[in-house]
């Protein structure tokens, strides 16, 4: 990942004021991203941030498989469920095709989630720096 200079970040602030409702969803987040973020909400190195996260996806995975469905308060509730298999006709040489039952992951965002993502939302209160769990987290 390439780190972006002072000069360069004002010029992308300056982009997105004018960006479109579009152009604002176009961007997507990834993995990397994500672990800065919690690296840097957590004040703990980038490494920890990755390897917390990686635990924690690698966790929700195995819970899916064993139970099925993981529901994480105020965030969403991820499910396993078997999509039906169906018959359509191909739409250029009118054969019948048969599509198998097949395994698949759906995610239902909670409320809380659709509120807070709303673009239009005021974002929520951070909790105050140096509550006592500070101390118990990382020591990175």
């Amino acid at each position: 990942m390439t780190r972006l200079t002072k000069q360069d970040a004002e010029v992308n602030v300056d982009r997105m004021d004018h960006q479109t409702t579009e152009e604002a969803f176009a961007r997507q987040a990834n993995k990397g991203i994500l672990a800065d973020k919690v690296a840097q909400e957590l004040n703990v190195p980038r490494r920890t941030a990755a390897r917390v996260l990686d635990a924690v996806l690698d966790s929700m995975s195995d819970l899916l498989r064993s139970r099925g469905k993981v529901a994480v308060k105020g965030f969403g509730t991820f499910e396993r469920r078997i999509r039906k298999g169906r018959a359509y006709k191909h739409p250029l040489t009118g054969e019948s095709i048969d599509v198998a039952n097949k395994e698949t992951v759906i995610f239902k965002p909670s409320d809380q989630l659709i509120i807070d993502t709303r673009t239009t939302a005021t974002p929520r209160q951070r909790k105050p720096q140096g509550s006592p769990t500070d101390d118990i987290l990382f020591k990175g």
